[in-house]
């Protein structure tokens, strides 16, 4: 039986997570709602490869990533994977497939009998089956876990059902609510809030100033109604919500009350309902437009060409509700993560490349590059953007699914972004929206 996040114990919980956290949208730690394009490039081949002499002399590894060459990602592997053949003396064919290059194209490879050694993309590989192997024994050579944020690698082991440990996290991210510090001074505002009547007071405080409290894109709409009705429910019982059809639940329309009550005290933005992302992101949060935005970290990397380095970011986790059963101590965080294939001739200098990419000088490299969270928790200098995550992170106990588990249902997921968008915009009753589900979840 998979495990779940209440198994575990508080101590491994409330870890030091100096270096901690996709869906983006729909689960993954990606960057950007939609995910890059899937063009393929190899840059490293035999043909670029260093004379046969270190550890891995002889060995060649094809290395699949769902990163661009000309991302900011992709430009840090490409140098650390550099550097690692020259070290080492392996071969190593990386090749970047893009998003959909891994999702459509990973597994039909391994089928045919491909050689590819190792991946990285989205965390929870758990549908790759027997196509990844366990890396236990490997992570232990190495006693690579003690430099690693112990909440993700309990997180990473929760997805398969022996409990053991198949991937190894990287380009973590956090979601709640992003925020312009600049335009909370302006509104008076001298402290992120911790609860719900605080976040409400605030939003008033930012419209009497004369600065528009919120936004959001269709594609993060699931984002704050989920974490709002998980910290009422639970995550997991929040997934019952939108497997089961529960839409007449109690806590689901007082929670669509609560943003009902913020669209007609016009906290919202005037556009937000016909916001196709990344509209509200770019347009009206990045620019300085509007004050909060309820995504994750990677917001900072994806907008940085509009914010520029002015722009005083904030954080803090989505606010304690009256009568909620958990607290900003339980939230949604979540990583890319590595992977090693059941192809793979020498597991060990698979992982000796991951360790490359996820310690030291290149993983910090790649956080600073990235705008990101670094994996490594020696590396404890995060992108000065982030800095009001990290003490939400550090005391996080609790990981939340995606959208507090709003997105586990793909099936109810276009009536549900839809009908958030028109609750949003006002267009539509809390009421009216518990209709809708309903009627939706009944097809």
């Amino acid at each position: 039986m998979k495990k779940t996040w209440k198994q575990f114990g508080s101590a491994a919980l409330c870890g030091v997570m100096a270096a901690a956290l996709l869906a983006g949208c729909g689960g993954a730690a990606s960057s950007g709602a939609t995910g890059a394009a899937s063009g393929s490039s190899t840059v490293s081949t035999a043909d670029t490869a260093p004379a046969g002499s270190g550890e891995f002399a002889g060995t060649k590894l094809v290395y699949w990533s769902n990163w661009e060459a000309t991302e900011p990602q992709g430009v840090v592997i490409t140098a650390a994977v550099e550097e690692f053949m020259q070290e080492t003396g392996a071969v190593v064919d990386l090749q970047f497939k893009g998003r959909k290059g891994i999702k459509e194209g990973l597994i039909p490879a391994l089928d045919a009998d491909q050689q590819v050694d190792l991946f990285d993309g989205m965390s929870n590989k758990s549908n790759y089956g027997e196509r990844i192997v366990s890396l236990e024994d490997v992570v232990a050579a190495a006693d690579y876990e003690k430099d690693t944020n112990p909440v993700l690698m309990e997180l990473a082991r929760s997805y398969y059902e022996d409990g053991k440990l198949h991937e190894i996290p990287y380009q973590m991210k956090a979601n709640a609510y992003l925020y312009n510090k600049g335009l909370f001074e302006k509104a008076g505002i001298t402290k992120a809030p911790d609860t719900w009547q605080d976040f409400l007071d605030a939003c008033q405080k930012l419209k009497d100033a004369g600065i528009t409290p919120l936004t959001t894109d269709d594609a993060y709409a699931m984002q704050a109604f989920g974490m709002h009705l998980a910290r009422m429910i639970g995550s997991d019982e929040v997934k019952k919500v939108v497997d089961e059809g529960q839409w007449d639940r109690p806590e689901v329309l007082a929670t669509a009350k609560a943003f009902e009550e913020l669209a007609s005290k016009g906290y919202f933005s005037t556009q937000v309902g016909s916001n196709v992302w990344p509209t509200g992101q770019n347009t009206e949060f990045a620019i300085g437009n509007v004050a909060m935005y309820c995504v994750g970290t990677y917001v900072v990397n994806e907008t940085k060409n509009i914010t520029g380095p002015d722009f005083q970011w904030g954080f803090f986790g989505y606010p304690q509700v009256e009568g909620g059963i958990n607290d900003q101590k339980a939230m949604v965080i979540g990583m890319q993560s590595f992977a090693v294939t059941n192809k793979c001739a020498n597991p060990t200098a698979a992982f000796a490349l991951i360790e490359k990419l996820t310690r030291g000088k290149w993983d910090a490299k790649l956080a600073e590059d990235t705008l990101g969270i670094p994996a490594d928790v020696n590396n404890t200098e995060w992108p000065d953007q982030l800095a009001e995550a990290k003490p939400f992170m550090d005391n996080c106990n609790e990981i939340f699914a995606t959208s507090g588990g709003l997105e586990n249902n793909p099936n109810i997921t276009p009536a549900l972004k839809e009908n958030l968008m028109k609750l949003y915009a006002g267009s539509c009753t809390a009421d009216e929206f518990v209709t809708n589900m309903l009627a939706a979840a009944k097809g």
